[in-house]
């Protein structure tokens, strides 16, 4: 085969070439898993993305991810200084967590609409774009879900397991409306589960710390020593509502 014969024959196939797999993650090919020779066998290792994959698919199937895309630190409207020194603060907060590995946890305190749940998922969403697992609930859902099953133990355990095993919890509006003595028992199960296991929290709060203490101080102490001191006070008063901004 002459030489003009070869080149148009490669180009050819070049042309007609399938394009090479483009994946998310190269190093597993999405799988979720990487597979590795340990004593003679060949076993399959949790890759690094995957974490971040299921904390995506849970968001996924909730009603909110449209909401939760939304809702980044970039597109917080810092105007008013607190605003900027809070938004500054939760920037500071996730750039240790993930340079400086602190593991600790985050409270956002401050009326309704002063920004707490968008600058928490905001949050969450860095956490997450860095292979860190999240899980997002509402705190008053989360203690119906639970009621609705303390009587079927597997269930109870089950749906309890939800919010101890994530790597990160953020339980959004902490301690909203009436506490039963019942919610007490359910509230510390999972503070102070994810407190012995050193996993964060971020939670957003109408309460501020001193309330949240006399509301329960074991709760509370423990809530407080988790953040490591990143406590990020909202002022009150409605003409901070950031939702009401363009408004009043």
């Amino acid at each position: 085969m002459d030489a003009v014969l070869l080149d148009r024959l490669k180009a050819t196939l070049e042309k007609h070439a399938p394009e090479p797999a483009k994946y998310d993650c190269p190093k597993c090919e999405d799988r979720g898993y990487t597979f590795e020779i340990k004593d003679g066998y060949e076993v399959a290792v949790p890759c690094s993305c995957l974490e971040k994959r299921q904390s995506i698919e849970k968001l996924a199937l909730s009603n909110l991810t449209e909401v939760f895309r939304q809702k980044t630190i970039n597109s917080f409207k810092a105007d008013k200084e607190w605003q900027i020194k809070a938004k500054n603060e939760v920037i500071r907060y996730i750039n240790d967590f993930l340079k400086k590995e602190t593991n600790a946890s985050l409270i956002l305190c401050g009326n309704p609409g002063s920004g707490k749940t968008h600058l928490g998922i905001g949050t969450m969403l860095e956490l997450i774009n860095n292979n860190v697992g999240c899980v997002y609930k509402e705190y008053i859902s989360m203690l119906t879900n639970l009621k609705q099953v303390i009587n079927e133990e597997e269930e109870f355990i089950r749906e309890l397991e939800k919010y101890i095993n994530p790597r990160v919890l953020f339980l959004d509006d902490f301690l909203k409306g009436e506490v039963t003595s019942a919610d007490r028992k359910y509230i510390y199960k999972v503070i102070n589960t994810r407190y012995l296991k050193g996993k964060p929290m971020i939670i957003s709060t109408e309460k501020s710390i001193k309330e949240i203490l006399m509301f329960d101080e074991a709760v509370g102490s423990r809530i407080v020593e988790m953040t490591q001191n990143n406590i990020i006070t909202f002022p009150r008063g409605i003409e901070n509502n950031y939702r009401l901004r363009n408004i009043i």
